[in-house]
């Protein structure tokens, strides 16, 4: 089960666009530039040096005689996958090199341990993993990613003990603890000079406006998103955001879809199936239908039977969606679907939801839309950074106050009222919508949102992480109320009774908390940057390793906190 004979397919492989490609037939191996990285950490005793680049650095540490490990994070589409492609093709004589992905994992298995899950999908014991260097692929696609740090802590003791046991794991940023790691990468993006490579191998054209280009490397530097905007014929120095390319690569006209049918022999034989205007839209509408039964089913592969899989007319007969155009963007379609890369995924969620937001004029049909929609999973960061662009730019102005007035009768009556089915584990689907809803409220960046309802479901506490940034809070008692690891920036809490509150790592930044009541509250870790705590009550409450960077302290008394 060691993933690494994949992984060098993929890197001898032709990159997804270029499937039938026979003019240009470009494999990941060819059009692979190395990336820069920014070293955050490192551990001195194994040799590095300073301005060791990636190989280097991955090289000393595969040939280290002593146990350590490695986290390479860098932003979707930066190369993750693609560097452990290279790691995989590169160490391919080594057997001492295992590859395996948390993807493949679901979150019954991962409850067991990280270390479990390696031991049944290797069928080994411990002495099997000595001396060996298992690369880990894809930390944020963890099916288990509410005990995700719980895992991670878990597995850096259980491998303490371990001989020459040596570990490497890929992830986004933002989805994991990077504390107990005793090295750290994190990928940049292309500079100028390797987009103008990049451009050259993939088009075999020089790239023009440089200059325009080199102000947006932000998102253009990242290698996934730049070779799509280039196949789709792009005009990269328009200086589009991410959301606006992936809008213009997918749109129905102008985007990835003319090049199927422009008669070139591009991505594929049999483009031709791709001129008429209807099979682009069932193409579309089963991107997106597969993309939320993914988001739903919280997996990022589907069996085939699990999809609603139509046909496409052309010249009086009837094709399956699956025999073209599809297989470019996703791995396989023998057995199962999975999208090429996780970020078209994103997209097409984003798509999903809002499409099915902006279909509803009546509130009690969208509060059960809604409510079936956002009760399996979290909207990540990523969808959410999509969703808010569809939300910036919709013609709709009044669509903010159609949604927040549903989200207002959705707090009164329950989010999952107005479905009107029966769910199990009902006030986990409950806390979910919630959490989902508060994130979709906040990307109309509103300020002074009401929800003094909102009470009744922090009085009982779901354990999910709630964004109560901009709110305003102060007529709420949040006496020995769980706001742990709440995000509240911003809120408007002066005056308010937050006597033996559980803050826990919460990110008060910004926030007006005047004269407010913290006696006995729980605050480790809490985040008062820039904060308004002028005569604040601290007595007995537990500021261990808070952050009061900037906060205004006139007038507190921080001599009666608890330790």
């Amino acid at each position: 089960n060691n993933k690494k004979q994949d992984y060098i397919k993929n890197w001898n492989s032709r990159l997804f666009l270029h499937l039938d490609n026979d003019e240009r037939p470009i494999t990941l191996a060819d059009a692979f530039i190395m990336p820069s990285c920014k070293v955050l950490k490192v551990n001195r005793y194994i040799g590095f040096f300073d301005g060791d680049l990636l190989d280097e650095i991955v090289d000393k540490f595969v040939k280290y005689n002593t146990s350590s490990t490695m986290l390479i994070m860098g932003v979707p589409g930066i190369g993750k996958s693609s560097i452990t492609s290279w790691i995989a093709n590169k160490y391919r004589q080594n057997d001492s090199c295992i590859i395996l992905r948390f993807r493949d994992w679901d979150s019954e298995e991962l409850e067991k341990g990280i270390l479990r899950s390696i031991y049944n999908t290797l069928e080994c014991k411990k002495r099997d993993l000595e001396n060996k260097v298992i690369i880990l692929d894809g930390y944020d696609e963890m099916k288990a990613l509410n005990i995700q740090d719980k895992l991670l802590i878990s597995f850096f003791s259980d491998i303490k003990d371990y001989e020459n046991f040596k570990c490497i794991i890929t992830s986004r940023p933002a989805y994991i603890n990077s504390n107990n790691f005793q090295n750290i990468l994190v990928l940049e993006e292309f500079n100028i000079n390797r987009v103008e490579e990049f451009c050259s191998t993939i088009t075999g054209k020089g790239l023009e406006n440089k200059e325009k280009i080199e102000t947006n490397l932000e998102v253009l530097g990242i290698p996934v998103i730049l070779y799509m905007a280039l196949m789709s014929n792009i005009d990269i120095s328009e200086n589009p955001t991410k959301p606006e390319l992936y809008n213009r690569i997918f749109a129905e006209e102008g985007g990835i879809f003319d090049k199927f049918y422009d008669g070139q022999v591009e991505y594929g034989k049999g483009n031709q199936i791709m001129r008429i205007p209807p099979n682009i839209k069932k193409y579309l509408d089963f991107l997106r239908e597969t993309a939320y039964i993914m988001f739903k089913k919280d997996r990022l592969s589907l069996i085939i039977d699990e999809c609603n899989i139509p046909n496409l007319e052309f010249e009086e007969k009837s094709v399956s969606i699956l025999e073209f155009p599809i297989k470019h963007l996703f791995e396989k379609t023998e057995y199962d679907i999975e999208f090429i890369h996780k970020s078209i995924y994103e997209y097409f969620v984003s798509e999903y939801i809002f499409m099915s937001i902006i279909q509803k004029n009546n509130k009690c049909e969208l509060a059960g839309t809604l409510g079936e929609l956002l009760r399996t999973n979290k909207l990540s960061y990523e969808v959410l950074e999509f969703l808010k662009y569809k939300v910036k730019y919709h013609t709709n102005k009044e669509l903010f106050n159609m949604v927040y007035k549903t989200f207002r009768i959705m707090i009164r009556d329950g989010m999952t009222f107005y479905t009107k089915k029966c769910y199990k584990n009902v006030i986990n689907c409950e806390f979910m919508v919630l959490s989902n809803m508060l994130e979709i409220i906040h990307l109309w960046e509103k300020t002074n949102l009401e929800f003094n309802e909102i009470y009744k479901y922090l009085k009982i506490g779901g354990g999910v992480e709630l964004n109560l940034s901009g709110m305003d809070l102060r007529e709420v008692n949040l006496g020995n109320i769980d706001l742990s690891n709440a995000r509240v920036k911003n809120v408007n809490l002066g005056g308010a009774n937050l006597e033996k509150l559980n803050l826990k790592g919460a990110r008060l930044n910004e926030a007006d908390l005047t004269q407010a009541d913290f006696s006995g509250a729980k605050l480790f870790g809490a985040k008062f940057i820039e904060s308004k705590l002028v005569g604040a009550d601290f007595t007995r409450a537990k500021l261990n390793e808070a952050d009061l960077t900037e906060a205004d302290l006139t007038g507190v008394d921080l001599t009666r906190i608890k330790y």
